[in-house]
This record gives C-alpha cells, structure tokens and sequence, in this order.
C-alpha cells in the first residue's frame, strides 16, 4: 500500500519510523510518500515543494527488500499522483546515479532533473513510430509479392501479397485507435476513448474476412476447373524469402514494443507478424512443389493462406468482441484481491468487476471495514487502495472502492 503521510501525521508515528530506519529525520517541511504492508514499512520517500519545483530529499528501501522495483514504484507514485506537473528535482544522490538515469531523469549540475511530467507519453510515441514501420513495410511486400505473383505466375505468392494488403489494414487500425484512445476524457465520454480500439478491431476483422474469401473464392474456382495450371517461375522463390524474412523482424519488433508499452493491439498484431513468417515458408514450399511436382500445389498453398486471414479475421472479431462486452479476467481478479490481501488489513473484498478499455482497466470492488471507523478514516483507506492498485497494476486506469461496514 502507498500512502502520503504528512509531517505532522509521521511526528505521530515519529516511533515507528525510528526503529524502521535508525537515521530516520523528520524535516516538516516535507510530505512522505509511505510503502508498506500489514507486516509494517518497506520504503519512503519524502518530497518537498518550492514553487513549481518538487525536491526529492531522500528515499529509503527496507535491506532485504532492495533490488525489487520498490524504489522506482515510489518514484511513479510520487510523480502520478503528487508532482504531475512541473520539475521533480534530485540531489546528493550520486551513488544512484543509474537508477535515476534509468528513470529518465537527466544530469545538471550534480542534480538529477525529470521535467515535462505531464507530457511525457512512452505508449503513444513508441507505439506509432512501430506502426509506421510496419505500415511501410507491409505495403512494400504487398506491392512486390502481388507484382512478382503476377508476373511469376504464382497464385500462391499473389494471395501472401493481398495477405500483406490487409497487414496494411490492420495496422493502419491500430494507428487511428492509439490516436484516438489517448485522447483525453471529456465530459461526453468521462471513461475515455480506448474503446476505439475494439471498434476499428471489428471492422478490420470483417475485413479480413472479406478479403479471404475472395481469395479463397478465386483459387477454388481456378483448381475446380478443367484449365491447365500454370508453373510459378523459380524467381518467385527469392520475393517469398525475402517476404519471411522481413516479417520475422517486424515480429520482434512489434513484440519488444508491445511489451513494454503494454499495447494489446501491438501484441496481436506482432503475432499476426510471426504467423506471416511461416505462411511466407508455405508459399516457398508451394511454389517448389509447384515447380518439380505439379502446378496444383502452388493452387493449394493460396487456398491455405486465404484459410490463415479467414482464421485471424475470425480470431481479432472475437478478442475485440470479448473487450467490448466486458467479458472478466478472473485470473486478473484474483490477483488484485490476493494483493489487497498481502497489503492491508482489509479481511473481507467483494462484488469485484472489470471494464476493459483498449489497454486500460476499470475496476470497482467493495471491502468491508469497520462499522466504528469515521469517514475521513476509511475515505483515506479508500484512496490509498485505488492510488496503491492503480501504481503496482499499470493497466489498471480507475478504481472505485464501496466502504461497507462489518456486521
């Protein structure tokens, strides 16, 4: 749990604070951010403001909990829910100078300065300089692939190229909902716009769709038919080669971005990626089927990529569909009620329910406590719960907590 104590409320507890940290000294003219749980302290912080500029006097990590991210999950805290705007300033802490470096804080003056708090959005910048790439990428293989089928008569290579077309689509998709799912709260949409997300999802699944079984139609059609199958020409190995190997790259890619961004969207399609890579090998074993045994195979292997973008098509409407009515990650669920567990004295969580928003997660539970506790004492316990939950899980965007009393 994290909890912003005063200097007047840490005087009080001035006791508990000593025995935690020998040297501990209080300064009143600084807040404390507080990490601890029901087996008592972990950490702190304490911040002083001056002006618009935040000052970081000192933290401390209980020994045998450091090296565990405690330090760094103060400093987020501190700067989502104290700081937010202006400059947090750091100094005399040259032994840590990595740990702050690696927070993005930069070095002047033997002080260490994170400015622009509120602008700073690692999400939306990394994840459309992703989607650029893979945009312009998808269209140079599509172009490629859907000319050297063409003109290297493989119906095997042209499919992969229409295939590449809707990666086009896909993550031209994920572009505009990242656009729009990082627009601000307004009051006609007060839980934001992340649900574009899944409605663009729908749309390029249908899509997706569409696009399979024309492919599929046409293949079909031609290998039902008594005409003569012509053989791919062997150049059109080199175009399916180079096709895999790009995607195996823009899998990686995708994958590491997703990842740390923690974009779902970007995930999936990383995936998507990494199933080009081996449709891409299909198509090379195709065409050298095509080439030494019979044309047919060349016919075969386009039915089967046009089956693999029916089969996404079919797998991004249902994941996005989940996301739209709310479907519960109970495994999700049960963790945040085990954390609540650990962290607090809170013996009874109840009534626990998600919203899933794009990447984002909106939560509401009840705990009991009670019934001889004021208002302001579980408003605070409240407060500090949704703050706590919404710092250790980043995909948590809200939290409302309902206070009933013990029976």
């Amino acid at each position: 749990m994290y909890k912003i104590y005063t200097s007047q409320e840490i005087e009080k507890n001035i006791k508990k604070f000593k025995e935690f940290n020998e040297n501990f000294i209080l300064d009143k003219h600084s807040f404390y951010c507080v990490l601890e749980n029901k087996n008592g302290l972990i950490g702190y912080a304490d911040l002083e403001k001056n002006d618009h500029e935040y000052i970081l006097k000192n933290i401390f990590i209980r020994q045998e909990d450091r090296y565990k991210s405690h330090g760094t999950k103060i400093i987020s805290f501190l700067i989502n829910n104290k700081v937010k705007k202006g400059t947090l300033v750091v100094k005399n802490f040259e032994s840590m100078e990595t740990f702050f470096k690696k927070l993005g804080f930069k070095k002047e003056n033997n002080q260490y300065i994170l400015t622009d708090l509120a602008g700073r959005d690692e999400r939306q910048k990394e994840g459309k300089k992703t989607v650029y790439y893979s945009i312009f990428w998808n269209i140079v293989l599509a172009v490629t692939k859907i000319s050297a089928g063409i003109f290297g008569k493989s119906r095997a290579l042209l499919t992969d190229g229409f295939n590449s077309l809707s990666d086009v689509a896909t993550s031209t998709g994920i572009l505009l909902g990242i656009h729009f799912s990082n627009m601000p709260e307004d009051e006609d949409h007060p839980f934001g716009h992340e649900k574009i997300e899944s409605i663009i999802g729908v749309g390029l699944g249908i899509f997706m769709i569409i696009t399979a079984f024309e492919l599929g139609k046409g293949s079909i059609e031609i290998l039902i038919s008594n005409q003569d199958h012509t053989i791919p020409k062997i150049t059109t190995i080199f175009w399916a080669g180079f096709s895999s190997v790009v995607k195996f790259f823009m899998y990686r890619q995708k994958m590491r971005v997703g990842i740390k961004t923690g974009n779902s969207a970007l995930i999936a399609d990383a995936k998507d990626s990494r199933n080009d890579v081996f449709s891409s090998l299909g198509v090379i074993l195709g065409i050298l089927l095509s080439i030494y045994i019979s044309p047919v195979f060349d016919i075969i292997i386009s039915i089967l990529v046009a089956l693999l973008i029916f089969k996404e098509g079919v797998s991004v409407i249902l994941e996005t569909t989940d996301v739209i009515l709310d479907k519960q990650d109970f495994d999700f669920l049960k963790s945040i009620e085990d954390y609540i567990y650990e962290n607090t004295n809170i013996s009874n969580v109840h009534d626990m329910v998600m919203r899933k928003s794009g990447d984002k997660i909106f939560l509401s539970l009840h705990v009991r406590v009670s019934g001889d506790m004021s208002v302001y004492e579980s408003h605070k316990i409240a407060d500090n719960l949704e703050q706590s939950i919404t710092i250790d899980f980043p995909s948590v965007k809200s939290v409302i907590v309902h206070m009933d009393h013990l029976l």
